[in-house]
This record gives structure tokens, sequence and C-alpha cells, in this order.
């Protein structure tokens, strides 16, 4: 996959915040639609609403864990260790960057997200992938 022409296509179809391209690309994996969730999604770009607070490929990553072993219906049995799953990925964040939050990473510098950012999803994407296949997630 090239993430930089998934990034380019999405930013065409106005999908561009990181919470929203993480969503749009656990949606792809399930080969699904949702444009109910990418809109929600929009609420967490920019660390919530442009508020510096947590990092979208944070909160987009574990809604889109979420999504694959999550509860959403009165019927649906959610995967049994769906709240372990999520706590190794926002883990695995922390330690990676140093910090959850967007600020924090960016600063407030639109031009510095424009460089940083791309990577970060890339390496989020990875990590969701990489730990919804250990739980045999992907396979179901």
């Amino acid at each position: 996959m090239d993430f930089d022409m998934v990034l380019l296509e999405l930013k065409k179809q106005g999908i561009g915040g990181c919470s929203q391209v993480m969503a749009k690309l656990a949606l792809d994996l399930k080969g699904e639609e949702n444009p109910g969730l990418i809109r929600a999604m929009s609420g967490h770009t920019g660390g919530m609403g442009n508020a510096g607070s947590a990092c979208g490929v944070l909160t987009g990553g574990a809604a889109a864990i979420g999504y694959f072993t999550g509860k959403g219906q009165a019927e649906d049995i959610p995967h049994e260790e769906y709240k372990e799953i999520v706590k190794k990925y926002v883990d695995w964040f922390r330690e990676e960057y140093g910090t959850d939050r967007c600020e924090d990473l960016i600063h407030g510098d639109k031009e510095l997200s424009n460089r940083i950012c791309p990577g970060i999803i890339e390496a989020g994407y990875f990590k969701m992938v990489e730990l919804l296949d250990e739980y045999g997630i992907l396979d179901e």
C-alpha cells in the first residue's frame, strides 16, 4: 500500500483529519462504507476540534479497533479482550511518540503536521492491523 497515494486520494474525497482517515482505513479493511462514522470522527480532528488534545491517530485507531471488536447492538457480543486491545494500542502510541496529545506532536504548526502526521497515520494503521491480526480478529 502506497500510503502517500492513499492519503492523497482520501484528501480529494474530503477525508483529511487523522481520526477520519483511521476510521476510513478500518472500514476499507472490512469492505464497508459508513459515512456517519466518518462524519462523527471529524470531532476528533486536530486533537478534538483543533483543541490540541488527544491525537486523532490515537482516537481514530482506538475507535477503529472498537469498530471491529465492540458492541453496537443489543445482540452483539464484543470481543472478550477488546479493552485490552485498545489499551495495547494506546500504550504503544504513548511509548512511540512520548505523548498522546496532538499539541505535543505538532505544536499547532500546520506545516509541521503536514510533514509528520502522514507517518504517524501509517504507523498507527499498521499497529492497529497488527493487533487485530494478533487477536485473530481479521480472520473472523
